[in-house]
């Protein structure tokens, strides 16, 4: 039996997903759970607990920062990260980072857990679109309320997601950003089940679409709702089926009929004659030995069945993402392997309506490859133990010029008889990169100061048709270095 599958369900708060200092740790996690051999250690919905990410019990200090305090305590958290980025085509920059919260459990089955965070880094991302404060942005990265119980467990609050063999994924992929959110899930022997639904910001049309719709403020309510079941087909096999409909509009609510966990979702689209977006998706895991993974994923946008008007003649906007993975020996120089190709179809989780698009604060709820585009990666992982790992990545990508921030088009319905549209479309932009990481919790004693991770960064990307544009070729090299802290204080608040 493996070490977790007897559980029911996890008890306390789940780790930050999207956050390079747990990133260490899934990344531990599943290359654990593959040598398990065993599907019941490889789950595929996140955030995961402590608990269920150090089932090897190797203790690593940012697990030991979120995991359960006695009922007494309430746990003072403090992240500090000071990074320094230089790359070719821009002056170096600073990075600096402070997240501080709490971690409170006061029963088995009641957790809460806060992280807020200001961010220099995310100022500077040209997508940002909220406040900043000298030169930094802040906002609450994690700030929920955990219930667990009986197989059952429910969420209220914000955290980032992920569904799918990864955390960077196809659907609801940790790269996105934090979504409010309420989510409840049931497990019961080979079956779980998930459902959620989250309030999203207004739409963020573009010039085009203010030609399109005159008439239209764009001050829309808009709202991501999904459910998922997982079946334990094998000790070895496991298999995932979503839906997911993004859905909005001027002074609309909640839908009852959307927050029935058992609805079909896109069979309310028909039904209601509404205009939403429905995504419907699969995925599995499959360990057909110790230490070797198969894995992949496919979503469904639009699918065209008939054959009657122009309409149908769209294009078919699918995703996939198939990987390999294969464990090595920690402590040697027998790396981890894997090999994984990535291929999403022009105008994939786009659409006409600005606010039935697939975005979140002006990021992808998806894959961040985006859409018209696919890319192959080549991984070779080092571990001197689950706290240290250095690695050597290849890609080679290709991205054409469609895109979900770019206006929509229909050149399909100006075309006499049958349209087809190459893939990747118009001028594509390809790289061909390499990159060298160092990581890891530095393995000093600092207690009852806290830890400190480091990190280490060089890569370069040789790039042809630069930004989509025919004959710009150039290389970008970039070094980034980080050093963060971690600390906390456990403060009695019994009677």
């Amino acid at each position: 039996m493996s070490p977790l599958s007897a559980a029911t369900v996890d008890m306390g708060t789940a780790a930050p997903v999207g956050d390079k200092l747990f990133s260490l740790d899934y990344d531990w996690y599943f290359r654990r759970a593959v040598m398990s051999s065993d599907v019941s250690d490889y789950l595929m919905v996140g955030p995961l607990t402590p608990t269920r990410l150090d089932f090897d019990n190797h203790q690593s200090p940012s697990l030991n920062l979120v995991a359960s305090p006695a009922a007494d305590r309430l746990r003072l958290l403090a992240i500090a990260d000071e990074s320094y980025l230089s790359s070719r085509y821009s002056s170096g920059v600073d990075i600096f980072s402070l997240a501080g919260g709490f971690r409170y459990q006061p029963s088995r089955v009641f957790g809460v857990l806060a992280l807020f965070k200001l961010d220099r880094a995310k100022a500077l991302d040209p997508d940002y679109t909220g406040k900043k404060w000298r030169g930094l942005a802040g906002d609450l990265e994690t700030g929920a309320l955990y219930v667990a119980g009986g197989g059952a467990s429910a969420v209220l609050g914000r955290q980032r997601v992920f569904w799918g063999p990864r955390p960077q994924n196809l659907i609801l992929s940790a790269t996105a950003e934090p979504l409010d959110l309420f989510s409840v899930a049931y497990h019961r022997g080979i079956l779980s089940f998930t459902f959620l639904t989250a309030r999203l910001d207004q739409s963020r049309p573009d010039s085009v679409d203010y030609d399109r719709f005159p008439e239209t403020q764009f001050n829309d309510n808009r709202y991501l709702v999904g459910h998922r079941l997982d079946v334990k087909l094998h000790r070895r096999l496991r298999v995932g089926v979503s839906e997911t409909s993004l859905y909005g509009g001027e002074g609309r609510s909640l839908e009852l009929y959307y927050l029935n966990p058992f609805q079909v979702f896109h069979t309310v689209q028909l039904n209601e004659q509404l205009d939403d977006n429905t995504i419907i998706g699969g995925d599995f895991v499959f360990l057909p030995g110790k230490g070797f993974c198969v894995y992949g994923q496919g979503i469904v946008d639009d699918y065209q069945v008939d054959d009657r008007s122009a309409g149908d003649k769209e294009p078919n906007e699918i995703a996939l993402m198939a990987g390999v993975f294969r464990a090595g020996k920690s402590g040697t120089i027998i790396p981890d392997v894997r090999l994984e190709y990535t291929r999403i179809a022009n105008r994939t989780y786009h659409q006409v309506l600005p606010r039935n698009r697939y975005l979140y604060r002006n990021k992808l709820l998806t894959s961040p490859l985006g859409p018209d585009a696919d890319s192959l990666s080549l991984d070779f992982r080092w571990w001197a133990g689950p706290r240290q790992s250095a690695e050597l990545a290849l890609a080679y990508s290709r991205h054409g010029e469609g895109s979900i921030y770019g206006p929509w088009d229909a050149p399909w319905l100006e075309t006499e008889g049958s349209y087809d549209e190459p893939f990747p479309s118009g001028t594509i932009q390809k790289s061909l990169s390499i990159a060298v990481r160092v990581q890891g919790h530095v393995p000093v004693d600092l207690q009852p100061w806290g830890s400190l991770f480091v990190s280490l960064e060089a890569g370069y990307s040789d790039f042809t048709n630069r930004f989509n544009i025919e004959a710009l070729d150039r290389g970008e090299g970039w070094l980034k270095f980080g050093l963060s802290w971690l600390g906390a204080h456990d403060l009695f608040v019994g009677d």
